[in-house]
């Protein structure tokens, strides 16, 4: 079983985190503690998303969405710089 206390453990060591990587992280982690446990992977992504969800609704995390478009604006960005630089140089 997941909590809330390591999910928020494991957004400050990795903030720039995948919904998958976060999966496989957790995923392994109740292995290592059980190698007998016959969690699946579906499991743990139910886990992780009310746990995110509930995170997002009491503003503990930045929502999903907002943080996905923060991350593309700032690839769009980082883009057109070096687009511009390049075009610059020309």
């Amino acid at each position: 079983m997941i909590n809330r206390q390591a999910v928020l453990e494991y957004l400050n060591k990795h903030p720039s985190h995948t919904t998958w990587q976060m999966r496989l992280h957790f995923l392994q982690a109740s292995r290592e503690i059980d190698s007998q446990s016959s969690i699946s992977i579906s499991s743990i992504a139910n886990q992780l998303n009310y746990i995110l969800r509930d995170l997002e609704l009491i503003g503990t995390i930045v929502p999903a969405a907002k943080s996905l478009a923060q991350h593309q604006e700032s690839y769009q960005g980082e883009y057109s710089s070096s687009h511009n630089a390049r075009s610059a140089s020309k």
